[in-house]
């Protein structure tokens, strides 16, 4: 009796009892290793009994003598059957598909975008905004974009002048890839020295800008991206030519040199030879000019360890004459025959730009720039000579991350400038030198909805202008959507430099 109440009782336990079929679904990374595939589906065909893989490509599920065929899948992979008679692990690997069903998305984007998203008031114009316009240099960029004016500060040399929020270039930072460039010497030509097909975007920041590019931004702040060696054409040529006798040509030669180094040399070239004085003033209505502009440009990407870096080299001749029709620089140069001016400049520059993202912690990046100019300009007005030799190095050093989590971001970092001047007016020599060194931070809030801010603080130390405190505050706030309100408050110093950051001036102490 004993043994048949046992039998009873472990019967139905073996009666009821599953067997189980448990294995591993295996794929072939890129290092053509075979690692667990997660996410995988497993069931049997003709049956609703299925799994799916753990994170380590494992799986179990119930068998019965029924089920005879095993099938996985999973997108991207050819789907396999395997035919199973009786328990057994199973490991099996799945091959990718030779080719995958093709998914077309386009969309339109403008040409001009001004961000709702970012906290300061931000226009984005890419590389399509300047084919509106036959333009062939920077300065003559913004002449389709309603947020820059762009007016002839002078007629007699062609200068240009750029106002934001109504005031001149001297208080707007003009940036190359986020160095300070068109600054000191190059203030008043040097927008005519970033041929347009070099370009790749331009950002437009309205009101006192960023910390982190320095104190010396007031009403706002240009920056232009250059073409990138490794996504811009490997061969371009662009010519132009138009009434008025100025022809150009422009050629981009770039190369890939390894897996990781790119390289493009990127050659400008503009002449006009021609009088023009179409009003018959006897004055020309442009000057005559000829320019060589030629730039080496090395990019290196190493994605696997998060490293990218730019190294830039140029070289700038750049020759210009006005006055009179009739006036000869070879007979009349500092003479009273005719009034004539000659403005000839040279130009070497060096830049470095390294950064660093963390693989494993993306948000944590490290950026260091350098760079290095010698501007060198020859010129007269008329009887009065003005010489100018500017000597300029930049270096900045920053580290980015968050606080907490992704809403909360900071930037930190230190930089330094060096500026060295020698002017010649006439007989009289002025030198002087400018050196600062400052460091900042900024603090950027967004709840990843209808509000953001960014808050910076920088201090400097110069030997012109002291010890002082740059503060500078962006808020932005979306009620609906395509709208956005700001506010924006900060502080900004320049120094005042009166010969060259005011052409007009120049002309009337030099000229009259």
């Amino acid at each position: 009796m004993k043994y048949l109440l046992y039998i009873l009782l472990v019967l139905p336990v073996i009666s009821f009892s599953q067997e189980k079929i448990e294995g591993i679904i295996l794929e072939k990374n890129e290092k053509n290793e075979l690692i667990g595939l997660p996410g995988a589906n497993v069931f049997w065909a003709d049956a609703s009994v299925g799994t799916m893989t753990d994170l380590d490509g494992g799986f179990s599920i119930p068998y019965e003598k029924k089920y005879t065929k095993l099938v996985i899948s999973y997108v991207g992979f050819r789907t396999d059957t395997i035919v199973v008679n009786s328990p057994r692990r199973i490991k099996h690997t799945l091959n990718a598909k030779d080719l995958l069903d093709e998914v077309v998305i386009k969309t339109r984007k403008k040409a001009s975008v001004r961000s709702y998203l970012s906290s300061q008031n931000v226009i984005n114009v890419s590389s399509s905004e300047l084919l509106k316009a036959a333009c062939c240099n920077l300065s003559e960029s913004f002449e389709t974009n309603p947020s820059i004016d762009v007016n002839f500060v002078d007629a007699l040399t062609g200068t240009k002048e750029i106002k934001m929020l109504g005031l001149t270039s001297p208080y707007i930072l003009i940036t190359t890839e986020n160095i300070p460039s068109i600054r000191g010497a190059s203030q008043t030509y040097g927008m005519s020295f970033i041929p347009g097909t070099w370009v790749e975007s331009i950002q437009i920041t309205k009101g006192a800008g960023s910390v982190i590019n320095g104190f010396e931004s007031i009403a706002g702040q240009i920056n232009t991206e250059l073409q990138k060696p490794s996504r811009d054409d490997l061969l371009f040529v662009n010519l132009y030519g138009n009434a008025n006798g100025r022809l150009e040509l422009n050629t981009h030669l770039n190369t890939k040199v390894t897996d990781k180094w790119n390289t493009g040399l990127y050659v400008h070239g503009n002449v006009r030879n021609h009088k023009f004085d179409k009003n018959e003033d006897s004055f020309l209505d442009m000057p005559m000019q000829k320019q060589i502009n030629l730039m080496n440009r090395w990019q290196y990407t190493n994605n696997e360890k998060g490293l990218v870096s730019f190294i830039n080299l140029r070289f700038l001749n750049d020759q210009k004459q006005t006055g009179q029709v009739d006036f000869d620089p070879n007979r009349d140069q500092l003479t009273t025959n005719y009034w004539g001016s000659e403005i000839d400049t040279q130009r070497i520059e060096g830049s470095v730009k390294f950064g660093y993202v963390n693989p494993d912690i993306p948000y944590q990046t490290i950026g260091v720039q350098a760079s290095y100019s010698n501007h060198v300009q020859e010129s007269y007005f008329g009887l009065n000579i003005y010489d100018i030799t500017h000597d300029s190095f930049f270096a900045t050093a920053m580290y980015n991350s968050i606080i907490g989590d992704s809403r909360n971001k900071f930037k930190s970092g230190i930089s330094a400038t060096y500026d060295d001047y020698n002017e010649l007016v006439n007989t009289v020599v002025y030198q002087r030198t400018e050196n600062s060194f400052g460091a900042f931070f900024e603090y950027s809030y967004d709840n990843l909805g209808d509000l953001n801010l960014t808050a910076g603080l920088r201090v400097d130390t110069s030997n012109l202008l002291g010890t002082f405190l740059t503060p500078r505050l962006h808020a932005r706030y979306t009620p609906w959507e395509d709208s956005a309100f700001r506010i924006s408050a900060g502080r900004g110093k320049t120094s005042s430099q009166y010969f060259y950051r005011k052409p007009k001036a120049v002309c009337n102490y030099l000229c009259c």
